[in-house]
């Protein structure tokens, strides 16, 4: 039986100092996001396996600040193909870095890994920031994955409510 799990990466600044979609980086809310999905892993004993992540700057962050809260070291590759890729390509990461895993975890980009999501699992999924979605699948390889079979598991999102700027008196 293989677990995938699949997050996409935690909110982010619009633009990026260099104007590179690439290099945005989390905003306040997106590093709460990802310390409390992380939180929500240790203490729901949820291992993520093997991680394959996208090596753009917030999916980057992303991965770092969950692995600070696991238990177990992170074991985790970056790939540059799983930027802003479509759910075919995620498929073929998956198949190429996933031999011999029995749990993967994705940390990437939508729309990509929303339609993966619901590929996998036949029922229409949209990821929002810092979402994960578990899904278990009845195979031994990760080749065999194909729309439908896979079994949803969870599916958790952190609140994040920051509290507003105060204006100052002049």
């Amino acid at each position: 039986m293989l677990t995938l799990n699949l997050i996409r990466h935690a909110k982010t600044n619009q633009v990026s100092p260099s104007g590179n979609d690439f290099d945005r980086t989390l905003l306040d809310k997106g590093v709460s996001q990802a310390n409390i999905l992380g939180n929500y892993l240790r203490t729901h004993h949820i291992f993520p396996g093997k991680i394959i992540c996208s090596s753009a700057t917030r999916t980057q962050q992303t991965c770092s600040i969950i692995c600070q809260h696991l238990v177990e070291q992170c074991s985790y590759t970056f790939s540059k193909k799983l930027y802003l890729s479509s759910h075919k390509q995620i498929l073929e990461v998956i198949e190429s870095h996933g031999k011999g895993e029995a749990t993967v975890t994705i940390i990437g980009h939508n729309e990509g890994i929303s339609e993966l999501a619901s590929y996998l699992s036949g029922e229409f999924i949209h990821l929002r920031t810092s979402e994960m979605i578990s899904l278990t699948f009845p195979f031994e390889s990760w080749d065999h994955l194909i729309r439908g079979t896979g079994v949803i598991i969870f599916q958790y999102r952190p609140e994040v409510f920051l509290p507003l700027p105060v204006a100052s008196k002049e």
